[in-house]
């Protein structure tokens, strides 16, 4: 029993290299590499079974001597070899011919095994296989010095099969030290293709799922705007609950810019500072720089905080030093500070929000709120009883413009009363809302009153009815619904053209839509809407697993009366009806699905807004997505993307997004991946729309990743997630 206890401890350490990748990240192959055990059945727990052609003991020198073909078993370990023999005076186990050790988790075959008492060991020529990490390697001497020391002379690893190895780490010497959890190796080589491309002296690393100060993988692109970059990020482990990174940015166009992250959590809170310096842009000959402070949680009690706070130090930085369309298209950065209490039933908010406006239009500069005050209750619903419900705000607006826009502080107080009634088929939710509304303002134009205010209510009814059967459709058993829904609300006309518009849009009409009190998303306009809404919808859901395969909804606004509160600019609305708006919905195989939405305007006798998706997922490797949109004739566009498996080892990802109306693309971007069980590379080309003006930048992903080790190269998983519904990193 010792002997084996003894065995399973020094090989658990040798093979406790820093490994975090799982088998299903590989293909697999390492038990097909490695040596069949011999099929034996299982022992007793605790017990050992020994199988020998001979057996000696020499009871003197208290020596057993085992030969031919000698089989130890212990659970789940099986040990073979040609000799083993047992010293049971000084407690030594020694192998003296080849011998394989198999064990649930890793495999090993050595020529020459010494194991003294249960302190210290010794192995010669050494290799190995983990069946759960994928990789193997080989020592010529493991010795266990103490119980936590364990020191490797010309240690390997590889994820590679073996005579197919692409890549393989070598070190001179390596000690792994369990106490302290830490190993560190001395004169570490890394060879692609056997051939040496990066070396250290000295390398450590953690052995166990520990974080660990260290170098992390180092990133390289190119881009019309930076040039050719590399970047070598230091990872600073500081605690178990903040950390750091530090990352030098080398750009040949630019300079060399410097960046840092800070990230922290406790119990209660958690947060990241985030900050970039650029000295001397070469292009522009001037400083540049971005912060970027997050923090969110409990300060005490039911007092809770959410703060976000970026800048940047000039109006094109996204542009020409970010690398995504997305950032490149920001035009304004959030300052806000919250605090919220929240009490039985009840919360307060308190906030102040301004704006770093890039684009330098002064009419694109938001309100800011200098602060905010906003109460609101948060009460269950009751079934047929009387529920209410009270919201109130005060605020002030302020602006930065140069523009003589009008300023000041609204009070806004909205109750409401309903008394839902609801049955398994029907509802019925009758509700009146009163509003109460006050301005006081400063730099208004002359003439126009200073101190408006506001009393309206709104009154509302939401009725439908809820129909099932079952059904049968292509030999499936389905159940059908069909829903039909009236909504009807009326609120009497306020003239509202002398409130300045602070922070108020019209909803984009859609499904939803039909069924709201205000067409207004805010608190500066309400609208004056006397209408019914007719809507109808109905569902097929199969009935043996609840999927839903089809769905399609179809409803309308009819007015009773024209619709004289606007927005500036807009002008009053006769229309006696809106669009019909009709969305549609499919999942008509197990790997496909569509959905289109279109509205169509019964007066003008044409479609104002459509979109079209259609989606193929048949698996991680195996996707396409198809789209396209429609916009009141201001936007038309396509979106075609896909991630599709070539073969055992190639995948092909590209995406086409393209203006119809302006004949332009928006964005492209054409790549290949190879993927093997020890290692893997994706090369991605893009081009992309960078700003209003038309201009174009573009770029270069390369990435190269060895599997159980790290990679090297810019990475594209975010980009290929934003711009590919459905796609996984699989790196």
């Amino acid at each position: 029993m010792k002997q084996v206890n003894m065995i399973r401890w020094v090989i658990i350490i040798y093979l406790g290299l820093n490994l975090p990748l799982s088998a299903e990240e590989f293909c697999q192959s390492t038990t097909k590499m490695a040596p069949s055990p011999p099929d034996l059945p299982p022992v007793e727990a605790n017990s050992v079974q020994i199988f020998a052609d001979y057996a000696r003991a020499t009871e003197q020198q208290g020596v057993l001597k085992f030969t031919g073909n000698v089989t130890l078993q212990k659970e789940q370990q099986i040990l073979n070899s040609e000799i083993l023999l047992y010293d049971r005076n000084q407690d030594k186990v020694n192998i003296e011919s080849d011998f394989t050790l198999w064990d649930d988790t890793y495999i090993l075959q050595g020529e020459n095994l010494q194991l003294h008492n249960r302190e210290m060991g010794e192995i010669l020529n050494g290799y190995y296989w983990l069946l759960g990490q994928g990789g193997h390697g080989q020592s010529t001497k493991v010795i266990r010095k103490d119980k936590n020391i364990l020191y490797l002379e010309n240690a390997s690893y590889t994820t590679c099969e073996p005579n197919k190895e692409i890549w393989r780490l070598e070190s001179e010497n390596t000690t792994l030290n369990k106490a302290e959890a830490e190993g560190v190796s001395r004169n570490v080589t890394l060879k692609l293709f056997d051939v040496p491309i990066f070396y250290t002296p000295y390398l450590s690393f953690p052995l166990n799922d520990a974080r660990k100060s260290g170098i992390l993988a180092p990133s390289i692109g190119s881009s019309n705007e930076v040039g050719v970059e590399f970047s070598l990020p230091y990872y600073f482990n500081l605690a178990p609950n903040y950390d750091a990174t530090l990352t030098p940015r080398v750009m040949t166009r630019r300079g060399v810019m410097l960046q840092g992250e800070f990230r922290y959590l406790t119990q209660q809170t958690g947060g990241r500072l985030q900050a970039e310096y650029l000295p001397k842009d070469r292009a522009l000959d001037e400083d540049r720089s971005s912060i970027t402070f997050q923090h969110s949680g409990q300060v005490v009690g039911s007092l809770f905080a959410d703060i976000n706070y970026n800048y940047v130090s000039d109006n094109q930085y996204f542009e020409e030093l970010g690398n995504n369309l997305t950032m490149a298209s920001v035009t304004h950065l959030e300052r806000r500070a919250d605090l919220t209490y929240w009490g039985a039933g009840w919360s307060l908010l308190g906030r102040v929000q301004r704006f770093q406006t890039l684009d330098i239009n002064p009419a694109a500069h938001p309100y800011q709120r200098m602060p905010q005050l906003l109460f609101k209750t948060h009460l269950p619903e009751r079934n047929k009883q009387f529920n209410y419900g009270l919201q109130a705000e005060a605020v002030r607006f302020d602006h930065e413009s140069l523009l003589e826009k009008p300023v000041g502080n609204r009070f806004d107080l909205v109750a409401e009363l309903s008394h839902p009634w609801h049955t398994p088929g029907t509802f019925l939710t009758p509700k009146v809302t009163l509003r109460h509304t006050r301005y006081d303002l400063q730099e208004v134009t002359p003439g126009i009153n200073d101190s408006p205010s506001r009393n309206t209510f709104t009154f509302s009814t939401d009725t439908g009815l809820f129909f099932e059967k079952n059904t049968k459709l292509f030999n499936t058993a389905l159940v059908q619904t069909l829903e039909p829904r009236l909504f009807y609300r009326y609120t009497p006309y306020k003239d509202q053209s002398d409130i300045p518009v602070f922070d108020t849009d019209r909803f984009d009409l859609s499904y939803y839509q039909l069924f709201r009190e205000n067409s207004f998303n805010g608190t500066d306009r309400i609208d004056d809407g006397h209408q019914m809404s007719v809507a109808l919808s109905s569902r097929f859901f199969q009935e043996t697993t609840g999927a839903e395969r089809f769905r399609v909804s179809i409803g309308q606004i009819m007015y009773f009366r024209d619709r004289e509160v606007i927005l500036p600019d807009e002008e009053i609305d006769t229309d006696k009806t809106s669009p019909i708006v009709i969305e549609l919905a499919s999942q008509f195989a197990d790997n496909w699905y569509a959905a289109t939405t279109f509205h169509y305007d019964t007066h003008d006798k044409q479609t104002e807004h459509s979109m079209l998706r259609l989606r193929y997922h048949q698996d991680s490797q195996h996707l396409v997505n198809a789209s396209y949109r429609l916009r009141d004739g201001k936007l038309e566009q396509t979106d075609l993307s896909t991630y599709w498996g070539i073969g055992q080892h190639w995948n092909a990802i590209g995406r086409w997004n393209y203006s119809l109306r302006q004949r332009k693309d928006i964005e492209a971007f054409v790549g290949v991946e190879y993927d093997s069980c020890c290692w893997a590379t994706r090369l991605v080309m893009r081009r992309y729309l960078n700003n209003i003006e038309g201009e174009y930048n573009n770029g270069i992903y390369l990435q190269f990743y060895l599997k159980g080790l790290g990679g090297l190269g810019k990475k594209a998983d975010t980009l290929l997630e934003e711009s590919i519904p459905g796609f996984v990193e699989r790196f």
